[in-house]
């Protein structure tokens, strides 16, 4: 049996139908009654990419979500844009019907998790923060040019055709030619991520996913954002992830009412790749132990 059946078989899957008739697929271990986790992915990642700290999670019941347009859930029919990631994930807790939770992020998942424990600090009881603090913002003077970019950017996805791989060995390279994660845990997500198509492996998400926000927030408005967070939060940073986090780290903390700043070894995946240090650290948060 191969790590990812092996980590697999500790999950069930899922899926909730949302307001809006979409379909979202998720990964779930522990069982209701147990302290829900509701954990969101990065960017261009999936719900597999929490199937390594799942096992060291088992006071929870976890519940791994694949955002719209990632893994195995439906893609839009609109742009990808930051705001309506916020509706996205209102209309899931909905669909669990669930009042009140603890909010995982990771990357992107994290920038979401934040801005809407803000927008919603009533639902949300926790929130974990994995290499992302506080949504992303650019200064006024930055918006020509990134509305441009974002533009011409789109004209390139929609001309984009991907060829496909011949395996999952030749997508695992491929992706890990573009993002800081190891060759391990971008085979557990790319094995999610693929489908097979006129004899070739085809990624399953949606292409316009690459295309960049035509907006960012300010600085203002994402701080008033982390302002507006009522409950505990943690951020967890990488030793080896994404440098510019500690020197927004120094920027932001003072944002919030109630934050921990914990390190743990690894890259921007080491949820992935350090699992144990990881949980210990949502745990002991969470005060599950």
């Amino acid at each position: 049996m191969n790590e990812r059946a092996a980590l697999g078989n500790l999950m069930r899957e899922g899926q909730l139908r949302l307001a809006d008739g979409r379909l979202i697929a998720y990964l779930e271990s522990g069982q209701p009654g147990q302290p829900l986790l509701l954990a969101l992915h990065g960017w261009l990642d999936n719900a597999a990419s929490f199937l390594p700290l799942a096992p060291h999670l088992a006071g929870f019941h976890l519940i791994c979500v694949d955002l719209p347009g990632h893994g195995q859930s439906d893609h839009k029919s609109s742009p990808y844009v930051f705001i309506d990631w916020l509706d996205d994930l209102h209309q899931i807790i909905d669909a669990g019907g669930w009042q009140q939770i603890t909010l995982l992020g990771h990357s992107l998942g994290a920038l979401i998790a934040s801005a809407y424990a803000g927008v919603f600090p009533e639902r949300v009881a926790r929130l974990i923060m994995l290499e992302g603090l506080g949504p992303l913002s650019q200064s006024d003077d930055a918006v020509p040019e990134q509305i441009r970019r974002a533009i011409l950017n789109r004209s390139r996805t929609r001309e984009r055709a991907s060829q496909g791989f011949t395996s999952l060995e030749e997508a695992v390279a491929a992706r890990c030619k573009v993002a800081d994660i190891s060759p391990e845990a971008a085979r557990l997500i790319c094995a999610r991520q693929l489908v097979a198509r006129a004899a070739r492996l085809h990624w399953r998400s949606d292409p316009r996913l690459r295309d960049l926000s035509p907006l960012r927030m300010s600085e203002g408005q994402a701080r008033a954002l982390m302002a507006a967070i009522a409950c505990p939060v943690l951020f967890i940073q990488g030793e080896q992830g994404f440098a510019q986090l500690t020197a927004q780290w120094q920027a932001r903390q003072g944002c919030f009412a109630d934050i921990q700043r914990r390190w743990v070894a690894g890259n921007h995946h080491f949820h992935m790749d350090n699992p144990v240090q990881t949980a210990v650290a949502i745990e002991k948060f969470c005060q599950i132990r």
